[in-house]
């Protein structure tokens, strides 16, 4: 018996037809079909990094996902980060937590968490 295909990678996630091959003994040989279903249900590898930002004349600053961003990963790719609260005024002059998101292609996300000075 064999399959083919019998390997998968991520640019196979979803429906996938297959063809099983019997061979009897005397040589006679069928096929069939199946579907087989790839699906990516791994987080991504979040990773992040403090930073620290300067207020600007108005005394705000804005920051992005990729700023705190430190090598996140993912075997079939990254689609998005984002990080959480974004903007800081002369209120949140100190120490301030933020969220980073990561979610990859297939809409799986992690999440870790930076300092922002």
């Amino acid at each position: 018996m064999s399959v083919t295909p019998s390997a998968f990678t991520c640019a196979n996630v979803g429906a996938n037809t297959v063809t099983l091959t019997v061979q009897d003994a005397a040589g006679n040989i069928s096929t069939c079909t199946a579907t087989v279903t790839v699906r990516d249900v791994t987080p991504p590898t979040a990773v992040c990094q403090n930073i620290t930002v300067n207020l600007n004349g108005a005394g705000t600053v804005s920051i992005t996902g990729a700023q705190i961003n430190n090598g996140s990963s993912d075997a079939c790719g990254i689609a998005s980060v984002s990080v959480s609260p974004s903007t800081f005024t002369c209120a949140n002059v100190g120490l301030n937590t933020v969220t980073l998101t990561v979610t990859d292609v297939n809409g799986n996300s992690s999440t870790c968490t930076a300092t922002v000075t």
